[in-house]
Order: structure tokens, then sequence, then C-alpha cells
């Protein structure tokens, strides 16, 4: 799947519009400081140094998620959910 972190719709707070943000240099860093895994580090990496959507492996959505919760308010996990999850609705829209 891929996901862009460069422009991530975040609302945070109940009312007004969403703000973009740019989480790719954030979360990147988050992930390599929260796995042990090469693997994710290598994704990280990627995320990090992205100019848009990258490549997420299956199965590390989940473990990004995981540290998201950790590391993120609940705003930005809404938003990183999405990014990892749009790709998804899109596949099965096109099937």
């Amino acid at each position: 799947m891929k996901a862009d972190f460069s422009k991530l719709s975040v609302q945070m707070g109940f009312e007004g519009e969403p703000e973009t943000m740019d989480l790719r240099k954030e979360l990147g860093n988050a992930i390599r400081r929260n796995t042990a895994d090469i693997g994710l580090d290598e994704t990280a990496r990627a995320i990090y140094f992205s100019d848009g959507a990258v490549d997420i492996p299956d199965g590390q959505a989940d473990d990004i998620l995981r540290i998201v919760q950790r590391c993120y308010v609940v705003p930005v996990q809404e938003a990183v959910r999405a990014a990892l999850s749009s790709d998804k609705l899109q596949s099965k829209t096109h099937v």
C-alpha cells in the first residue's frame, strides 16, 4: 500500500477546519526510536526522506499504528490511520 505523510489532514479540535501537517520527519524518527525490527526501520527511513507517498509493506501498517498510538495525540492517530487505510478503500472501490 502507499501512504503520503507529507499532507496529513489533522482535525485538532472538534470544530473548525482540519490542519494540513507534514509528519514525514517526526513520524520517521518516532518509528525508528520505537522499533527493533530492521524492516520497519527501513520503512521509517523511507518515510523520513520521502517526497510524497511511500510504499508500506504488508504487515507494517499495524506496527506503525501501534507506535503512533504511543507517541501521538488522538487527532494525529486518526490522520495516520486514514492515510494507511485510504489505499485499501480505493482498491475496494475499483474491484
